[in-house]
């Protein structure tokens, strides 16, 4: 057998060869594209069916300007490669170059049917559509194409991910953020059931339940990811930040403490673990994380103010006030050093104690509208409402500079709250429209303002579009839940009501008047004993509740006269 190639199978090797070095003439900073494009030519001139060669020919035409050489060019390289869908899906970009966009459609749909890893044909069909205010439209066609298509890798669907971002997100189309994001997750959930899943796909998805408010998916979506690499500390850290956002503080302490053993080193976790012991009342495990944290940064006012409440949790007062004299003395101490005293203070009930600290705060930080704000609260809790009220329209006055953030969601809530203890019910749906206009996605917002007129009986038709729309930006919080069925029991739809008051009373771990909101549905069905079942846990829940002592009573009434007249007619 002779060592000689046959012919064509030595053209075929010298095209290679040819090819490998128009590769290494366009790397590195020496880049030479004429020189590249030459032996390019040689290439296609050996074996004008090299696909690679004509994509690569038209690709240094177009980045040099030579729009119509480029056409040109692959239009004879279609001929020689009639099944070539890369060259096909550069001659359609070419044809968009061109302005022929019907042509462009039509070449880059066939490529994309073919070999729906063809990259250049997304963007083409995305930037068409784009132009015709159809970008939605472009992105279904194309998952439709994915979906037809034979073994369509994960990686193709991030690809698709990625171009539809870039051209959403240009300056010639700019949609909103939840409009991308809507577009992205079936994206993004396409990607991750194709092959065995990855930390890559899993954390996108996740991102984009998060970002949509969908928050019990995306915790569901990162655990997966987080047993696929169990050392992760990100992961973890963000399992756990959604997990605080959620209200589960004890699941956010393992998983902040599993970091933390993962990475004691890491940049704020100790301040962070040491914060969030003082929220689930371990003192005596943030004290020793603090001191080191001290330790790391001494003559932290705001550490040596945590430090402080953390002796005091663990009823060590004496070394509590010294940490709280150290904050307090130090010519860099911030408002939030007395606030986190206050807020101690406040929720164990020494609401005396808190309006100490609030008004020593206030001599020092006499334009601090931020401990304006906690003293609203404190005389909240005093039950003096008027003055309550005073302390929040002052801060109007005199929120400034970085303390604007104070007229924030929770400023609106709290106000809200305090006029209607204040009787003052009449300026609650103005304050509230008002914080609506400022944060208009915000559901808790929405959430009391459908409540407010739900309880009144008014706007109820306004009342359940708005609970609506917070259920579907927050779909894990019982107390949307609840509004949404109180809602459909004032407009005298208790059937409508039951599930979702059913449903919130599950996710608010049984409140007092989530179950008082269920029995009254339940009585309003004809389902009496079920009713005086519901109020009579919410009495366990609240048992000063004389509300709920009257219904029971009441309900009771009629099977008690029922005995009665049995007992004397038997």
């Amino acid at each position: 057998m002779s060592g000689e190639l046959a012919p064509e199978a030595e053209t075929k090797s010298r095209a290679n060869a040819l090819y490998a070095q128009a590769l290494i003439s366009l790397a590195g900073p020496d880049s030479d594209s004429a020189k590249a494009l030459e032996q390019l030519r040689q290439v296609v001139k050996l074996d004008p069916r090299f696909g690679d060669a004509q994509v690569k020919i038209a690709s240094i035409l177009l980045q040099t300007g030579q729009v119509e050489s480029a056409f040109e060019q692959l239009q004879a390289a279609v001929v020689s490669n009639p099944d070539s869908a890369a060259i096909e899906s550069m001659l359609g970009y070419t044809q968009r170059l061109r302005s022929q966009n019907d042509d462009a459609l039509r070449l880059c749909t066939q490529a994309l049917t073919r070999d729906p890893t063809q990259a250049a044909s997304m963007r083409v069909l995305l930037e068409i559509a784009g132009d015709q205010d159809d970008l939605s439209g472009a992105v279904i066609h194309i998952e439709d194409i994915l979906k037809n298509g034979n073994k369509v890798p994960a990686s193709t669907w991030l690809t698709l991910a990625r171009l539809y971002v870039e051209v959403a997100r240009s300056e010639s189309h700019a949609l909103s953020g939840d409009v991308v994001l809507r577009t992205l997750l079936p994206i993004y959930q396409e990607a991750v059931a194709k092959g065995p899943p990855d930390v890559e796909r899993l954390t996108l998805l996740a991102e984009a339940y998060q970002d949509l408010g969908r928050k019990q998916e995306a915790l569901k979506t990162l655990r997966e990811a987080s047993e696929l690499e169990p050392s992760s500390v990100d992961i973890i850290l963000h399992c756990a930040r959604l997990e605080l956002d959620m209200g589960q503080k004890a699941v956010a302490l393992k998983d902040y403490r599993l970091a933390y053993e993962l990475n004691p080193n890491m940049s704020g976790l100790r301040e962070m673990l040491g914060r969030l012991y003082l929220d689930n009342d371990k003192f005596s495990d943030a004290i020793g994380l603090l001191q080191d944290a001290l330790a790391e940064q001494p003559d932290d006012p705001g550490l040596e103010a945590d430090l402080g409440v953390a002796y005091e949790g663990a009823h060590q007062h004496a070394k509590a006030q010294t940490w709280f004299d150290r904050s307090f003395a130090s010519p860099t101490c911030p408002p939030e050093a007395y606030l986190k005293l206050a807020v101690f203070q406040l929720g164990n009930q020494q609401v005396k104690e808190a309006g100490k600290t609030l008004a020593t705060a206030r001599g020092r930080f006499p334009q601090s509208a931020k401990i304006l704000f906690y003293q609203a609260i404190q005389d909240r809790y005093a039950k003096k409402y008027t003055e309550a009220l005073a302390c929040l329209n002052a801060m109007r006055t005199l929120a400034s500079g970085s303390e604007t953030d104070v007229f924030n969601p929770s400023y609106y809530l709290e106000t809200a709250l305090t006029m209607d203890l204040a009787k003052k019910e009449d300026q609650i749906e103005p304050l509230l429209r008002e914080g609506l206009g400022k944060y208009p996605e915000n559901s808790d917002l929405m959430n009391e303002l459908a409540y407010s007129w739900a309880d009144h009986g008014t706007h109820l038709s306004e009342a359940l579009a708005l609970s609506e729309h917070a259920g579907r930006l927050d779909p894990d919080n019982g107390a949307i839940q609840d509004t949404w069925g109180w809602v459909y029991f004032k407009m005298g739809k208790a059937n409508d009501a039951l599930p979702y008051l059913q449903r919130a009373a599950v996710m608010t771990n049984n409140d007092a008047v989530v179950l008082q909101h269920v029995g009254d549905a339940f009585l309003k069905l004809g389902h009496r004993r079920e009713a005086i079942a519901a109020w009579r846990r919410a009495l366990e829940k609240d048992p000063g509740n004389h509300d709920l002592t009257t219904r029971i009573t009441a309900a009771l009434a009629p099977a008690n006269h029922a005995e009665s007249r049995s007992a004397l007619h038997p």
